[in-house]
């Protein structure tokens, strides 16, 4: 019988342009999402004891040349993805709207999410894993409720204080171990304490967490 953890989904997107200004968002006339580079925006480093792939890299070089030579912006060719490394961040790729706990509004194309709890620099990582020894295999144990689509779509992430880091837009989590999974919509764990790792089970009420320290 077939794992329903293992549901797979490979969203396509295709390319849209438009005339903007770097460091904006513009919608097409069909409702399609573009994101376009900001200027305050930093290029992933990566963290100690973490290796880039291959194609990460060749995306922040992309995404530093786009905004070093303020070329006109376009859709990333890329569908939303989140690997769930093992005892480490959530890597995720994709066109990406991050709303922290103030209301700021920032655009990414990659980002190294923590899941240990324990960043200085909320909600990105900064490597304190290592120092707290978080332990988490990268398993995910629910299953997809949504299908892939052809139409290209922007992934909006929202900090919640002291709380998880929401999600709304198509996006596809999978592991080293082989387990795919494709939400629409959902909260991911940032606490470190979810037996539900990666989504949040509200165990951060249980501990306490503070998302500000």
């Amino acid at each position: 019988m077939e794992d329903p953890s293992k549901a797979v989904a490979k969203p396509t997107l295709s390319p849209d342009r438009e005339t903007s200004t770097p460091g904006s968002v513009a919608k097409n006339s069909d409702g399609s999402f573009i994101a376009y580079m900001d200027d305050s925006a930093r290029a992933h480093e990566a963290l100690p004891g973490e290796d880039l792939t291959t194609s990460a890299k060749a995306l922040d070089r992309w995404f530093r040349k786009r905004q070093k030579t303020k070329s006109q912006p376009r859709l990333l060719e890329i569908p939303n993805e989140a690997l769930v490394s093992s005892a480490g961040p959530l890597h995720l790729t994709g066109n990406i709207t991050l709303v922290d706990e103030n209301g700021n509004v920032s655009y990414a194309n990659h980002l190294n999410l923590c899941r240990c709890g324990a960043s200085r620099g909320k909600p990105v990582c900064d490597g304190q894993h290592l120092e707290r020894e978080f332990l988490h295999s990268g398993r995910i144990q629910e299953a997809s409720d949504a299908v892939h689509s052809e139409r290209p779509c922007k992934i909006t992430l929202s900090a919640i204080k002291d709380g998880p880091l929401t999600f709304r837009g198509r996006l596809r989590l999978h592991n080293n171990l082989g387990q795919e999974c494709v939400k629409q919509r959902g909260a991911l764990c940032r606490c470190g304490q979810s037996t539900n790792k990666p989504f949040c089970d509200g165990s951060h009420e249980k501990v306490g967490f503070r998302s500000g320290r």
